[in-house]
């Protein structure tokens, strides 16, 4: 049976141990750590909250954005990254480690970083800085394989909207991911950003069943990419779950939605476990 687990954002207006408490009492047996840039936690600080509301880490969100780019033609800014996810595994592998996770740490990794000014690119547009780009980024993800050996860590390629240089066609980044042979690198598929570029995130899932180690599940309206909780948006959860069954897909669902504390207890109340388990396959 497949686990569902929860984002644990840190150092935002956000009461991790009330937020975690309330996605615990929802179903949730584990969360990923996700922090803020600008007022990051402490490891120290991330655990008690995680011991605090019983739901252990099972991994963490890679550090991004415009200043991280994997993919990017620039070797050396390349093995810049590479040594960030470095130190990212080591953090992924002491907070699961030390919050009883009991499983393989995982790192979140973004295959580009954003654009200029986050702007959206065009499907041509995308598609010409995806071929560009795909030898940069398997030489990348070749070398972030070994560093996943050396660490016991798996390293998760997460597929991107369009405003992000390489990522936004998930069965062609599942491709590469596969050709580089490794189980230290899988993908985290995420239906929201599969919901903007593809437009039929069953499809997707179908289609990259076979790399997908991990899901970032929440909703949208197909354009904007908000972070609605499961059924407030357009995503077909019916044909999401229906995909589940056919690949026999097990990943981890974990609901990448940043809903205040509030607003996720009046969900858990008002009936959200019994949706989701039908809408993600439980």
């Amino acid at each position: 049976m497949a686990a569902l687990a929860t984002i644990a954002p840190f150092g935002f207006s956000f009461d991790p141990v009330r937020l975690l408490t309330a996605y615990r009492s929802l179903g949730c047996t584990a969360c990923q750590f996700y922090r803020s840039e600008e007022n990051p936690p402490s490891a120290a600080e991330a655990l008690r909250a995680s011991l605090a509301a019983g739901v252990p880490f099972d991994s963490i969100h890679g550090r991004f954005g415009a200043g991280i780019d994997p993919s990017a033609p620039c070797a050396e800014h390349r093995r810049w990254c590479l040594n960030l996810y470095e130190e990212e595994g080591r953090l992924a592998r002491d907070l699961v480690g030390e919050s009883g996770g009991g499983a393989s740490p995982m790192v979140v990794v973004h295959p580009a970083g954003w654009t200029c000014g986050r702007a959206l690119l065009t499907r041509q547009e995308a598609a010409e800085s995806d071929r560009y780009r795909e030898p940069f980024l398997r030489e990348f993800m070749v070398a972030l394989a070994e560093i996943g050996e050396r660490l016991g860590v798996t390293y998760l390629i997460e597929n991107q909207p369009f405003n992000t240089w390489m990522g936004s066609d998930p069965a062609l980044l599942a491709q590469r991911i596969l050709a580089v042979g490794s189980a230290r690198i899988r993908m985290c598929l995420d239906t929201g950003h599969a919901n903007i570029t593809t437009g039929d995130v069953a499809a997707a899932v179908r289609a990259a069943a076979p790399a997908i180690a991990y899901f970032h599940i929440h909703d949208n309206d197909g354009a904007v990419d908000d972070h609605r909780m499961p059924g407030e948006g357009t995503v077909d959860w019916t044909a999401f779950a229906a995909a589940l069954r056919e690949t026999g897909c097990a990943a981890v669902r974990m609901l990448e939605v940043f809903h205040d504390e509030a607003r996720v207890e009046a969900a858990v109340a008002a009936g959200l476990g019994t949706r989701l388990r039908e809408a993600l396959a439980l």
